[in-house]
């Protein structure tokens, strides 16, 4: 048994205790050296997003208005695209946790939920006397659940009065969203309510990797299209890479597959190029210095005739190449211009994963006689992290830490000529490439030969607003313009500019 003894119990030991179990981990036991590269790359991406609740087996939500705005069902048309997502949804119950909105508060639907039940019930809504969609409430939920989520709704909130909200209450729930990475799908119905022509939202509260949202397409295929789409993003694009293979990435290869820049390894294990799946982010081992690549560039430019003059580039003078982004629906904001950010996050890495193995291996207090002392026995990894009386020690507190993170300039440059002219030719598939800084020589001040990491972020240096005419057509109508004006306040407040589209981590080794 370890022990280490201590004479009481502080009151930072209970709060670890509860830090241990919420903290994002990547593997079990969180041995120091034994985790692998890729999990703690993972967990190093992932500690800036929010942490998503746990519901029963993670399932998505789904929230249905039982209120007036049900009359949109009348229409033939809107019928049946309705009950084609209300199949989807409550005939998948593997899938989603359902809640009706009504009666001023938010009901989970238990039980056996049938989709032909609940779609009577929903059509004769406005027959039961359902009042008060507790829409902000819902969208409060969504935001701090953080969950994948469906909201079908009109968006009109009422006061307990009964008055009809007027501001733009939903702004500071959409910009959560954005802010946390996700996007927000609006599919927009439109149907008549006396002389008052209003809309009915299927809205997707959705991430990166849109699995929710395929799910409500799939939904919606072959049905009536008698709505118009709107997708309120910053940064979420669909993203596809056109490599060789799976195991290689986006340097430069021969005609035999290898790479002669920069000798990134390349052979399926922890050591070697990976990607992080739905983070947009790689990671490479490079096996040669950056001198040493800078070198073997000019090498095969002279080799092959390029000199990189006149346009006459040789493809190895990109040192990646081969990711692409669809901007064909870019709805919100159109970008004009990206930049890249190079950072050295060793010592940043390393700090949050010592406070990810000290936090997972806290010490237990045990009592021996009149002896009280700490027992790491199965938490051995924690030991060098705690001072005598089980008080994490401050240098390894990451969370009251600000570590520098220096970035490295004049090495590397976004090509926004390649990306100008591929947005030119085809909206869907604008490629995105990253060359080297020309004279940089692969000299970088204050670094030796040991082993670095660094962070080449793609970021978006200029965006410009949508339409704002577009948002009064599709959010408002007669008397209720709130939701226009959240979405509107949301894309002013909410310029993507700075934000990263995509990482590339890079050993040196």
């Amino acid at each position: 048994m370890n022990r280490l003894k201590c004479f009481f119990v502080p009151a930072q030991f209970v709060w670890l205790a509860a830090l241990a179990s919420s903290v994002l981990v990547a593997s079990c036991g969180m041995g120091g050296d034994d985790v692998p590269f890729k999990d703690k790359v993972t967990a190093y991406l992932k500690k800036d997003l929010p942490k998503v609740k746990e519901s029963d087996g993670n399932k998505y939500a789904a929230y249905f208005d039982f209120t007036g705005a049900m009359i949109a069902c009348n229409d033939a048309a809107t019928s049946q695209t309705f009950n084609g997502l209300c199949q989807r949804i409550m005939g998948s119950s593997e899938q989603f946790d359902v809640f009706k909105l009504g009666n001023a508060k938010i009901t989970r639907l238990t039980g056996e939920v049938r989709p032909a039940k609940i779609f009577a019930q929903l059509q004769n809504a406005p027959a039961q006397m359902e009042y008060y969609a507790p829409i902000e409430q819902t969208l409060d939920s969504i935001v701090k659940q953080g969950r994948p989520a469906v909201l079908v709704t009109d968006f009109e909130e009422y006061t307990p009065q009964g008055e009809l909200f007027k501001q733009a209450y939903a702004t500071p729930y959409f910009k959560k969203w954005l802010d946390h990475g996700g996007d927000i799908s609006f599919f927009i119905t439109d149907y008549q309510e006396g002389n008052i022509s209003k809309h009915l939202y299927y809205v997707v509260f959705d991430y990166n990797e849109h699995s929710l949202l395929k799910l409500v397409e799939d939904g919606l295929h072959g049905l009536p299209k008698n709505y118009e789409r709107f997708k309120l993003s910053t940064i979420s694009f669909p993203m596809y890479t056109r490599y060789s293979s799976d195991s290689k990435g986006g340097t430069y290869h021969d005609a035999e597959g290898d790479d002669i820049v920069s000798f990134s390894i390349e052979d399926g294990t922890d050591d070697g190029f990976f990607s992080v799946e739905g983070l947009r982010a790689e990671c490479y081992v490079f096996d040669a210095s950056w001198p040493d690549i800078v070198g073997n560039v000019k090498m095969q430019c002279k080799e092959n005739g390029a000199d990189g003059k006149d346009g006459n580039d040789a493809p190895f003078t990109h040192l990646f190449r081969h990711l692409f982004i669809d901007l064909s629906q870019a709805d919100s904001y159109r970008i004009n211009r990206l930049d890249v950010r190079v950072t050295d996050v060793q010592r940043d890495l390393d700090a949050y994963w010592a406070w990810q193995v000290a936090s997972q291996n806290p010490p237990v207090i045990q009592k021996d006689g009149d002896e009280v002392y700490l027992d790491f026995t199965g938490h051995e990894a924690g030991e060098s992290y705690y001072d005598e009386t089980g008080k994490l020690l401050p240098e390894y507190d990451y969370s009251r830490q600000n570590i520098a993170v220096r970035e490295i300039k004049d090495m590397l440059v976004f090509d926004n000529e390649l990306f100008q002219q591929t947005y030119k030719d085809n909206s869907a598939a604008v490629e995105l490439g990253i060359k080297f800084v020309p004279g940089f020589n692969g000299e970088i001040n204050g670094v030796g030969d040991e082993i670095r990491l660094y962070r080449v972020d793609i970021v978006v240096s200029s965006a410009e607003m949508c339409d704002l005419s577009v948002i009064d057509t599709l959010f408002g109508w007669t008397g209720n313009d709130c939701l226009a004006a959240s979405v509107k306040n949301t894309l002013q407040d909410m310029n993507p500019r700075g934000r990263v589209l995509y990482s590339y981590f890079i050993r040196i080794k």
